[in-house]
């Protein structure tokens, strides 16, 4: 079989190189490829994704449809990818960590990085039939209690491991926050002409408090406890995957890093909930959240400890939106989800006093 380009543009893709992939990952056994279709899927802001459909000689030899993700076309999107180093991270943690994980996570079929860690392909299984949740809309405290639990397995596969916290490329993602928090003074102040229009000025006022903290934050992020996803909200969530095979199935590890992880039970709960949902029912989910990270094993966090992390750390939803509003594309419905963003974690920590308590330590 002769050998073909490792990586390569989603519009490269066709028969011969498909059935090359899929024959060395042992999922084709014989036969060949013989038509490859895309469309795109997904709503991602940093990488492009489209849905692959294969015919196959003999007919059925192989999955009739995968997903693949790439880098994005977009310049904006495509240096942020880049710098922070989030396209070689999510290649680096299908191809190395994921598979040792209980944390329900699609299965990778190829991965692949350039030398410019930049360019990459991601081929998974096609999780459909499956139901995605809106995040303008907002889960329901039900689907995020699902959320939790696999939250929770993923902090805890990865609680207090020296080999993780060691791993270089683990770190670059806590690097980029710290540099964001460096710079946040910054980019409060060069937002009203930018986004103004986009929000009220009470929520970024409320965002302007952080700068009086910077040092403290910065330490808050450095602490290396267990896997950080990131980006853990529910855009990046699929429920009833495989036709209800899987009751949720985490996605998007292009931030994956190990720092204090806990950010993640925060920013998923402020980001993917209404802000009365959240009100309603917050303090039973980070109960089950605590719940299910004990029963994975984890006995040194208490649940008031628990509980105090949370509200300190709504502050990284609030911080992330206003940075990320402008470190990827802007579109109509990327505009929508910021200010929708930045409306739920600003009355986040206004409810938690998440300030005052950073202010406390």
């Amino acid at each position: 079989m002769a050998t073909v380009e490792s990586v390569i543009r989603y519009d490269a893709i066709d028969p011969a190189w498909m059935t090359e992939v899929l024959t060395r990952a042992g999922i084709l056994r014989s036969g060949e490829v013989t038509d490859v279709k895309r469309e795109r899927c997904g709503s991602g802001l940093l990488s492009d994704a489209y849905r692959f459909t294969l015919a196959y000689d003999p007919p059925n030899a192989g999955p009739a449809t995968l997903v693949g993700k790439f880098a994005s076309d977009d310049p904006i999107s495509r240096a942020w990818g880049t710098n922070s180093g989030q396209y070689r991270n999510e290649v680096r943690f299908y191809q190395s960590l994921a598979g040792a994980l209980t944390a329900s996570i699609p299965t990778r079929i190829y991965a692949a990085l350039a030398e410019n860690e930049t360019d990459f392909v991601l081929l998974m299984e096609d999780l459909a039939p499956a139901r995605a949740v809106d995040q303008l809309v907002g889960c329901t405290s039900d689907e995020v209690a699902l959320v939790m639990e696999q939250i929770a397995a993923l902090h805890a596969d990865s609680w207090r491991k020296s080999d993780l916290a060691a791993v270089d490329w683990l770190g670059s993602t806590r690097q980029s926050w710290f540099q964001v928090t460096e710079n946040f003074a910054e980019t409060v102040a060069a937002f009203p002409a930018a986004f103004g229009d986009l929000i009220p000025d009470s929520d970024l006022a409320e965002a302007t408090k952080l700068t009086s903290h910077l040092d403290t934050w910065k330490s808050i992020l450095s602490e290396r406890r267990c896997l950080w996803h990131n980006d853990m909200r529910a855009d990046n969530v699929l429920f009833d995957a495989k036709g209800g095979e899987a009751p949720v199935v985490l996605l998007d590890w292009q931030g994956v890093t190990y720092a204090r992880g806990t950010i993640d039970v925060s920013y998923f709960i402020g980001t993917s909930l209404t802000t009365d949902e959240r009100r309603a029912h917050e303090r039973d989910l980070v109960s089950h959240y605590h719940q299910a990270l004990v029963s994975h094993g984890v006995s040194e966090f208490s649940e008031a400890e628990c509980w105090d992390e949370y509200r300190l750390l709504a502050i990284h939803p609030l911080q992330t939106g206003i940075f990320g509003l402008g470190a990827v594309k802007r579109s109509e419905r990327g505009d929508a989800m910021w200010r929708n963003w930045i409306d739920r974690s600003a009355s986040m920590t206004r409810d938690l006093d998440s300030f005052a308590l950073l202010a406390s330590l």
